[in-house]
């Protein structure tokens, strides 16, 4: 399979789970999107393993890097910023801590995977 037909083969994948999440949603089955989503996973990785093209070099994995970097960072400096003012203006205070919080978790995740990939060797 070539990177274009992948590319078709997992389009089709993602709309078919949107598909039965939509329904499940509509349904108020919480069940359906899980299991839809872990097939969905599933049919996509032995789809990538069939691929025979490179479907990534090292350019690619760097651009990707930087870019989940610099969301990272406008991310969680915008959900700090965002919900510290939403709690010092006592609006929204349930959106506020989310907010904050979820900025807190983000930045300890990154702490720990920082840590974990320094000590590892990464060739």
């Amino acid at each position: 399979m070539d990177r274009k037909k992948f590319a078709v083969y997992a389009a089709l994948v993602c709309a078919a789970m949107g598909a039965v999440v939509g329904y499940g949603v509509s349904v108020r089955n919480a069940l359906l999107p899980v299991i839809a989503f872990a097939i969905g996973i599933v049919l996509i990785a032995l789809g990538r393993k069939k691929v025979t093209e490179v479907m990534e070099d090292e350019r690619v994995i760097r651009i990707s890097e930087k870019a989940s970097r610099m969301v990272f960072q406008v991310f969680v400096t915008a959900a700090a910023l965002t919900g510290t003012t939403l709690l010092a203006l006592s609006r929204y205070t349930e959106v506020g801590y989310i907010l904050a919080f979820s900025a807190c978790a983000l930045l300890i995740l990154y702490m720990i995977f920082y840590g974990y990939y320094r000590r590892k060797n990464l060739e």
